[in-house]
């Protein structure tokens, strides 16, 4: 774990009021880079733990997410599950997938799923 973000630390204290105010602001959409997985894990938890209202045209930012996201960090399918509900999550994925998308893209909304199937079976 990083040092700095532990719970109750300003470091940490400064990452929610950030989540709070705009928590799509750049983590799950930032370029690929060796911090990304820690960055989006933080991020993750925060979603999970602060639950913001969701964004209003989820598709549009589970699109924007789908490039860099890492596939390792299973909190934001989980926190749109727990937004806007599975069924919905399931249909966004199912229009992204309709549409022209890349190879990465494709193997996100694919792996999107497998988290929304595990976090059910769990």
């Amino acid at each position: 774990m990083r040092s700095g973000l532990s719970s109750g630390s300003a470091s940490f204290e400064a990452a929610q009021q950030l989540m709070r105010l705009r928590p799509w602001s750049g983590c799950f959409v930032t370029r690929a880079d060796d911090s990304r997985y820690l960055d989006q894990e933080y991020a993750g938890r925060l979603l999970l733990s602060l639950n913001p209202p969701s964004p209003p045209d989820v598709p549009a930012v589970i699109k924007r997410t789908l490039p860099t996201w890492d596939l390792s960090v299973e909190q934001l399918p989980m926190y749109f599950e727990a937004a806007i509900g599975r069924e919905a999550v399931l249909q966004a994925l199912d229009m992204l997938g309709s549409q022209g998308s890349s190879e990465q893209e494709q193997r996100a909304i694919e792996t999107f799923r497998f988290w929304l199937r595990a976090r059910r079976d769990a």
